[in-house]
């Protein structure tokens, strides 16, 4: 309990607790409406589907490049620039629908930009954190984040149901104004310069190498933890190396990351089952639509799911200091699978939303522990890129969910599709109880002496 009292003590916790639960509120509220739009205004499952699916493609690929732009820059802007953006986008929206002009190429547009910049420069918020509190308060912070994320999302999902009820665009007015809020908590960050974080263990023993050979290849210029961290090379003059293009900075994330023991098999196991729970999520979300349901009961379906995290984030909050990681990972990706085997049988509204909450439940384990571990042993300079290497892969395969969902409906129906995401939740779950490098992560207090 110390832990947390410590962190609601920081006025630059605060801010950026301030920052973030704005822009999760607005996501939420947004996230919410666009589908039934897509549908109103193209009265088709496949449109609405693939707009899902450009979104997180054009996401997804701006992130690429994403990681780099927040390493290289100050923070702090680049957060109040995605703020101001993202209020702009939805204000113009909630002037089109107002005004009866909004059609399905203008929603394709806005959605397209705000997913671009969210790519682009979305990440700064999550990589501003590890320059605010230490490695210790980092599980910690996490689980406070997931408890919150469930939190907006349980509320978030039945009001904008009901805001969607009384008026469409509603919505897409409070995103704007929530928007306008992160950008304005924004404003009291303090952050600490890159590098000065000033705490090191045995996983993150010096500044990161900027340079992309003594970064991976063995040498004399290259000291490593056992996080696989390199030493900031200096050249024999005694001057500091030249900064590296924007291109060698990207590289740098990529393969500093696949040279990692744990890594690459933590983004495999993300990958898979990103695929497997956004697929259920957008088939439910499609099916229910197609059969008519009204949008507040939509909502509660996404309730039942923030319920669960909400029951998951409290566990999290209670084992993420005590809890061995591996272990916990084992019984998250079991649970998450059983608890979506019921769906394959029936498509009652009630069992949906019952099977459905409970696969939310192990989630904020995963987040704030597997996670958790991973994001602490990264060093500050490496936060931005080495989210975007783990985020790109991992929702590679995701962006494509709600065109394939749309897309089998119609054709397989609703306890097919579920299947078919099913099996891809279970091939998951059989590498993260299988393999050494999850199964082995240690519980936070020895997080230091770990190897990433």
């Amino acid at each position: 309990m110390s832990g947390t009292s410590e962190l609601w003590r920081s006025q630059g916790y605060l801010a950026w607790f301030t920052a973030d639960t704005a822009v999760a509120v607005g996501t939420a509220l947004r996230g919410f409406a666009i589908p039934l739009i897509a549908f109103s205004v193209s009265h088709s499952l496949a449109t609405a589907g693939w707009l899902a699916t450009l979104s997180a493609a054009l996401q997804q690929g701006c992130t690429l490049l994403g990681g780099a732009i927040v390493d290289r820059h100050e923070r702090k802007p680049l957060i109040i620039a995605n703020a101001i953006i993202q209020t702009l986008l939805w204000t113009v929206v909630s002037v089109l629908m107002i005004g009866g002009r909004l059609n399905i190429v203008m929603l394709f547009a806005v959605v397209g930009i705000a997913a671009c910049t969210t790519g682009l420069i979305g990440e700064a918020t999550d990589a501003a954190l590890r320059s605010i509190i230490s490695m210790r308060e980092y599980s910690k912070a996490r689980s406070i984040n997931e408890g919150r994320d469930a939190t907006i999302n349980m509320a978030g999902s039945p009001i904008g149901g009901i805001l969607y009820g009384i008026q469409p665009w509603l919505p897409f007015v409070c995103s704007a104004v929530v928007y306008a809020i992160a950008g304005g908590s924004a404003t009291r960050l303090h952050l600490h310069r890159h590098g000065d974080s000033g705490e090191h263990d045995a996983g993150t023993d010096a500044p990161v190498d900027t340079s992309v050979d003594t970064a991976v290849d063995a040498g004399p210029t290259r000291t490593a933890g056992a996080g696989g961290d390199a030493t900031e090379h200096m050249p024999a003059d005694g001057h500091t190396a030249q900064r590296p293009s924007f291109i060698s900075d990207v590289v740098l994330g990529w393969k500093w990351t696949f040279h990692t023991y744990r890594l690459p098999i933590i983004i495999v196991v993300a990958s898979l089952i990103n695929f497997g729970l956004n697929g259920i999520q957008y088939t439910i979300q499609l099916h229910l639509i197609n059969v008519g349901t009204q949008p507040f009961r939509i909502g509660l379906m996404d309730t039942g799911v923030c319920v669960g995290m909400l029951i998951g984030s409290i566990l999290a909050n209670r084992l993420s200091e005590k809890a061995h990681v591996g272990n916990a990972m084992r019984g998250a990706f079991i649970m998450a699978f059983v608890c979506a085997i019921p769906m394959l049988f029936d498509s009652n509204y009630w069992l949906i939303l019952i099977c459905y909450a409970f696969v939310a439940v192990p989630f904020p384990l995963v987040n704030s522990m597997l996670f958790g571990f991973v994001f602490s042993k990264t060093d500050e300079q490496l936060q931005g890129r080495v989210a975007t290497v783990i985020s790109v892969p991992a929702q590679a395969l995701s962006m494509f969910c709600g065109g394939i969902a749309g897309s089998m409906l119609p054709l397989l129906g609703f306890t097919v599709s579920i299947g078919v995401f099913l099996v891809v939740i279970g091939i998951s779950m059989l590498i993260a109880n299988l393999s050494r490098a999850i199964t082995t992560i240690p519980e936070p207090s020895a997080w230091a002496l770990a190897k990433l």
